[in-house]
């Protein structure tokens, strides 16, 4: 009796141990908006007052226990003027995109991110509005059914101070396993998704430093960026702002595209650098560009902007993927490497498909190009280019063909044939020949068909709307701790709470990088020249974080020359 006695006791103890590590894990602490209805401030446990409710914020995910918890947000609007800093292992909830606001605006810094630089976090339910942006430095990030844009909650757009919506920066060999799951950057005056690092800038036409530049493992899923940029003048970080910015200085291991819409961004929908040669498994699936460059006032010939629908370049493929309306190229491949297309249409950008400067080994399988303003299909400086069931309708054409082998604006580094290709092409609805043939090595089965051929498209996306400022008064539930597969690990990290005091205006983190300075003088400083094409400036970051402590760093990357040829657009 005695033994059976015991052996109770110690499974009771057992139970009320693993209830209390079960309870510890599931920690919430609530934090209610100023303008929170009464039943939620009944169950807060922090109250913010409407000013620097970021403070507020970072006090709540400090009094979660070590292995982590859930930091939850009441319905209403948090006026937030500084960074807020989420800790390892925690979930950042907010009771809906449609519920929950954090409102950003600093007067002498815009920059004021939520700063995920610590492992396993889940960020999930409001809409993020003024000057407010993630900064992602770390791994086992998942961001869930967030909206942000620049407009303020008083309906102002303020100029952006990070350098995308949602921002991924390597400093780190461990920055990855990523998921943007419905996540939409609308109206904003940067980028709305950018992933950039911290590499050395050119030397001798190469790029230089030391330490790891990939993004591994990083996913989007049914994201969008709508209207992301609206130039210089009207307060945009640089000319250059594109819907996906998914390759700047960095490297790209396992990165996955599906049912994203980019429309109406100042330059390209879906944007990667050229010339990176450790870029692996890039796949885009569904996606859709559309209406991309259209506001941007550069005129033709556009050899010194990009304004395309999808610029990609190696070692990706692209399924079901719809361009429409693009200024420029639908698809673009520049400095290409084993890139395919699979039953890819583009619908009336000014050229359906656009490959030329250096490329190799591209594939076109099944794909479209329909009502393209001049060509179709056009290439140069290309080898083992393969177009196979290319189906083109109503191409205007220019210099008497549908389709062009050879020409770059008459540039004699660009300007080289296509050789060791194969084209088999049907055109219908221009009497215009299809192709010139020029080139060396080439195969050719050009048909004209007699009837158009519709192709099979996938879903239409709708764009997204910025959700309106909610009203106090109206019903809410909260939700609870979401379980998500990505950000669980076997062993937690710990946390450790970060210091959440303010940068001054004098120790101005990341004072150039992404923010006006850094990209209108000291960065892009000769866009679309020659030799150079700067993206950051000088970078003193300069955040104080026990668990990760870091300083002045130079950045940028001015890009001239791949493989021995010095490029311009």
């Amino acid at each position: 009796m005695r033994r059976k006695w015991g052996i109770e006791v110690i499974i009771g103890a057992l139970l009320v141990l693993c209830l209390i590590q079960s309870v510890a894990a599931t920690a919430t602490v609530v934090v209610a908006a100023a303008d929170a209805g009464q039943a939620s401030k009944a169950v807060a446990q922090v109250f913010c007052d409407g000013i620097d409710d970021q403070t507020d914020i970072n006090n709540a995910f400090n009094m979660l226990p070590a292995e982590g918890g859930v930091v939850q947000l009441t319905e209403g609007t948090f006026h937030s003027s500084g960074w807020i800093y989420p800790t390892a292992n925690s979930q950042f909830l907010g009771a809906g995109e449609d519920k929950t606001t954090i409102d950003v605006y600093n007067a002498i810094d815009p920059y004021q991110p939520i700063h995920i630089y610590q492992d396993n976090v889940l960020v999930k339910g409001f809409t993020l509005r003024g000057e407010g942006f993630f900064l992602i430095r770390t791994n086992h990030v998942t961001i869930q059914d967030i909206t942000a844009t620049s407009i303020g909650a008083n309906g102002v757009r303020y100029p952006s101070g990070g350098n995308g919506m949602f921002f991924i920066w390597v400093d780190n060999d461990h920055t990855g396993d990523i998921v943007f799951q419905n996540c939409k950057a609308i109206d904003c005056n940067t980028h709305g998704f950018n992933m950039n690092a911290n590499r050395s800038t050119m030397q001798s036409g190469t790029r230089v430093g030391t330490g790891s530049y990939a993004i591994s493992n990083l996913k989007f899923i049914d994201c969008q960026a709508v209207r992301c940029g609206f130039g210089v003048a009207d307060g945009s970080s640089s000319e250059f702002a594109t819907g996906f910015d998914i390759q700047e200085d960095n490297d790209l291991q396992n990165v996955e595209l599906t049912n994203c819409l980019a429309e109406d961004n100042w330059e390209n929908g879906f944007h990667f650098e050229p010339g990176y040669l450790k870029t692996k498994n890039v796949v885009l699936n569904n996606c859709i560009s559309r209406n991309n460059g259209q506001r941007n006032p550069a005129q033709a010939p556009y050899h010194d902007v990009f304004v395309s629908g999808y610029y990609i370049h190696r070692n990706a493929i692209l399924n079901n993927c719809i361009s429409v309306n693009n200024k420029n190229a639908g698809f673009f491949v520049h400095d290409g490497l084993n890139t395919v297309f699979n039953n890819c249409v583009d619908q009336g950008s000014t050229y359906g498909f656009k490959v030329v400067k250096g490329c190799a080994d591209i594939t076109l399988n099944d794909c479209q190009a329909r009502n393209n303003k001049e060509w179709a299909l056009w290439t140069a400086f290309t080898k083992n280019l393969q177009v196979k069931n290319f189906f083109q309708a109503n191409a205007g054409g220019k210099s008497g063909y549908q389709d062009n082998l050879g020409y770059y604006y008459g540039q004699p580094q660009y300007e080289l044939p296509v050789e060791g290709s194969s084209f088999d092409i049907t055109a219908y609805g221009s009497s215009l020949p299809i192709l010139n043939q020029d080139g060396s090595g080439n195969t050719y089965s050009l048909k004209t068909a007699s009837a158009d051929r519709q192709p099979t498209m996938p879903a239409d996306i709708i764009p997204a709307t910025v959700p309106p400022v909610y009203v106090t008064g109206s019903s809410v539930t909260l939700p609870g701790a979401t379980t998500v597969t990505a950000v669980v690990v076997a062993t937690p990290v710990a946390t450790v709470a970060p210091v959440v005091t303010q940068a001054s205006a004098t120790t101005d983190p990341w004072s150039a990088f992404g923010k006006g300075g850094g990209f209108s003088t000291g960065g892009f400083s000769n866009f679309g020249g020659a030799s150079a094409f700067q993206s950051g400036g000088f970078n003193r970051l300069q955040v104080t974080a026990p668990a990760s402590s870091f300083q002045a760093a130079t950045i940028g990357s001015s890009w001239g020359g791949f493989g021995g040829r010095t490029y311009v657009f």
